[in-house]
């Protein structure tokens, strides 16, 4: 019966320390301790296995924190006690120090997830090996990252600039639905709206792929955007706008483009109410613009083109009698 009491404190012991006891058992054990202060150098003892135990240096089970809420507790043993434990206690602590081990491999194996909304505004976040995720509006992702494999997921709905950093750690992996897109390269976006019969990735950087589970897809190189249509899971490709990336860099790049074309990307960057009154669609615009203000542009096309502008409230009216 003796053993039998003692192989229970141990169960309870091991409990403790992994924070998986519950209130009675814990009462119990506490009880035990205030007993004799051999209990309690029983306690503080295989806590201390536990605290030195060679476990893997990321683990990121909180020992400290265990410790200190024993710590104030220790007492010397009773003289004249013996301080050898029998083979099976011996036995037992090794049991507890496998039984942590799996436990801790376990929390740093296990993926962290996050998520991120984008409603109104253009949001950035940093992953934690530094890659960056802009997202447009009404766009998100949930993240799935595994520190030790060195793989990560992103789960996105509606469009997102993903950088990845030069000194790549991480091999990252994006999906829509069934499509995967899977980083080769560092910078590429990639426009996955639900109500779009397409997705589109544009590759500013280094090599992308896009594929189904069972069908090969293609492969993309900076300058070059995939088309990848829901409707028959067919791949294309061509060459990228430009200008793909404006909402997340606010800059922009125009060379002998038609008027209609600047305007309605404006129009979707920054969320204004942009018209053209007159036979203007057509007049071309070579400039460039960083990070400027709505208003800058507008005036800037307004010289430039002979133009006028005008502004009510949060609309703009550019307007004119043609372009030579």
């Amino acid at each position: 019966m003796r053993d039998q009491e003692e192989l229970n404190i141990d169960n309870l012991i091991a409990k403790y320390i992994v924070g998986e006891i519950s209130p009675s058992e814990e009462k119990e054990l506490m009880d035990w301790c205030a007993q004799s202060p051999q209990n309690q150098k029983t306690l503080d003892d295989e806590l201390l296995i536990f605290k030195r135990a060679n476990l893997p240096s990321q683990q990121k089970f909180d020992s400290e924190k265990a410790w200190q809420k024993i710590q104030p507790q220790i007492q010397k043993p009773k003289a004249g006690k013996s301080v050898l434990f029998p083979i099976w206690r011996i036995a037992a602590g090794f049991a507890l120090i496998a039984a942590i081990s799996i436990l801790i491999y376990q929390q740093i194996n296990a993926p962290k997830e996050f998520e991120y909304l984008s409603a109104s505004n253009v949001e950035t976040q940093v992953l934690p090996d530094n890659t960056s995720i802009s997202l447009n509006r009404d766009s998100e992702v949930q993240v799935a990252y595994n520190e030790r494999k060195k793989t990560g997921l992103i789960k996105l709905s509606g469009e997102s600039l993903i950088t990845i950093p030069e000194t790549k750690k991480v091999t990252w992996q994006v999906q829509v639905d069934q499509l995967l897109i899977e980083d080769i390269g560092t910078v590429f976006n990639v426009k996955a709206y639900p109500d779009s019969p397409i997705v589109e990735v544009s590759v500013l950087e280094g090599l992308v792929k896009m594929y189904l589970p069972n069908q090969e897809g293609i492969e993309l190189s900076a300058g070059e955007k995939g088309i990848f249509d829901k409707s028959d899971n067919t791949f294309s490709k061509t060459i990228s706008d430009q200008n793909v990336v404006a909402y997340a860099s606010r800059s922009f790049s125009y060379n002998n483009d038609d008027l209609t074309t600047v305007i309605s990307q404006l129009s979707e960057v920054y969320q204004k109410d942009i018209r053209l009154e007159g036979p203007i669609g057509n007049c071309r615009l070579t400039v460039n613009f960083e990070e400027e203000e709505l208003n800058t542009i507008l005036m800037i096309i307004s010289e430039t083109l002979n133009l006028e502008l005008q502004q009510e409230g949060d609309e703009f009216l550019l307007s004119g009698t043609g372009c030579n």
